[in-house]
């Protein structure tokens, strides 16, 4: 209603300046003017109004979509996830031009945004989706349902939503990730078919934290720093921590573990720095970290790789040499992803100000599951 009765000012305005003889058919032409924006916005208002399920629409939900996924979420987001939060917000407030520059590719064949519950015209619920990086693989995320609107069955109608949408684009999986705590999801997700696959450990080390050196029993192997050579026993070494299976559900990219000139370049344009550390035994690389500095409030990162034939006594050297291409880590927070969370590993961290934060559940489905009701 703001936007018609701001139509009508102007164009009443404008047309009051007319001459007098032709002020008659200005007036007419108004009436009918003014008589189909009022149908059109009763329409509006009606498709604004329903209720259940339907297909995300960037230029209507997106808005929406950002503040639910803050309701439902709130302060169970990561340090990195409440970063790109508010990255949404900003793309947010750039109102109608946000479908000119930033949404054109969710018209195509390959896009598949997702699904939203409306309410009497508020969006309540919400399933998005993405195709993942192994072909035929789908993501499914976000799946947001308002705290005044849960326990109705909505996260299980979007999850069917989705899961049929997969399927009619083909797809030859779906993946998904969730706490380990939160038993409500996980049964829906099982009965849906989904299995769990693998299970990753975050830790994060609060900002400001004084970093005093641990210094452990000389290591029989000493770091060095990576070189472009290393890439593909790096890959080798992550292949023999991360099942097979367990790759296509962490999106594990090749460039991320293929230092050297051509990746500096790429992250320094992004305003990021990494620095590697290997520990090789004869000529095989048995353990790595990886340290990233993250731009602006992003939390700087650290990988540990340790081969599992080798665990329990190079831990400590590798997280200490990755602290100290942070700096010591003593002005951000600094986050690690676990992808084979064992004890000696949990232990170091520990030592060096890491606190564990939660466990994620990788789980799978095949589109075409019988289990799905």
């Amino acid at each position: 209603m703001v936007f018609l009765q701001q139509a009508g000012d102007t164009l009443s305005c404008g047309w009051m300046k007319r001459p007098s003889a032709g002020r008659f058919l200005a007036f007419w032409h108004l009436g009918l003017l003014r008589e189909a924006l009022m149908r059109v916005g009763a329409m509006l208002l009606r498709r604004g109004a329903q209720s259940g399920l339907r297909p995300f629409d960037p230029y209507r939900d997106f808005r929406s979509v950002v503040e639910l996924i803050a309701v439902a979420f709130g302060d169970k987001l990561t340090p990195a996830g409440q970063a790109s939060l508010a990255e949404m917000r900003r793309i947010a407030r750039w109102g109608p031009l946000l479908g000119w520059l930033y949404w054109p590719r969710w018209n195509s064949v390959a896009a598949a945004p997702g699904f939203v519950w409306v309410e009497e015209g508020r969006v309540v619920g919400n399933a998005s989706l993405r195709r993942a990086a192994e072909r035929g693989g789908f993501f499914i995320g976000n799946v947001a349902v308002h705290p005044d609107w849960q326990e109705r069955g909505i996260a299980g109608q979007l999850m069917k939503a989705s899961l049929g949408e997969i399927d009619a684009r083909g797809g030859r999986w779906a993946g998904l990730e969730v706490r380990a705590d939160n038993q409500i999801a996980r049964r829906l997700y099982e009965r849906l078919g989904f299995q769990e696959i693998g299970r990753t450990v975050q830790m994060l080390r609060p900002a400001g934290l004084p970093w005093v050196r641990n210094l452990p029993p000389p290591p029989p192997l000493l770091p060095r720093r990576g070189h472009r050579r290393d890439g593909a026993r790096l890959i080798e070494l992550v292949r023999s921590i991360v099942s097979q299976a367990h790759r296509p559900l962490l999106e594990l990219r090749r460039r991320d573990y293929q230092p050297g000139l051509e990746r500096t370049l790429d992250l320094w344009f992004e305003g990021r720095r990494e620095f590697w550390w290997v520990l090789e035994e004869n000529k095989v690389i048995c353990g790595a970290a990886r340290a990233l500095r993250e731009r602006g409030h992003r939390p700087d990162r650290l990988e540990i790789l340790v081969a599992l034939g080798h665990s329990g006594y190079l831990e400590s050297v590798l997280v200490q040499q990755g602290m100290v291409s942070l700096h010591g880590g003593s002005k951000k927070m600094i986050e690690t992803v676990l992808m084979a969370p064992t004890k000696p590993l949990i232990d170091a961290l520990k030592g060096y100000g890491f606190q564990k934060r939660c466990v994620l559940v990788q789980m799978r489905r095949s589109p075409s599951h019988s289990g799905a009701s």
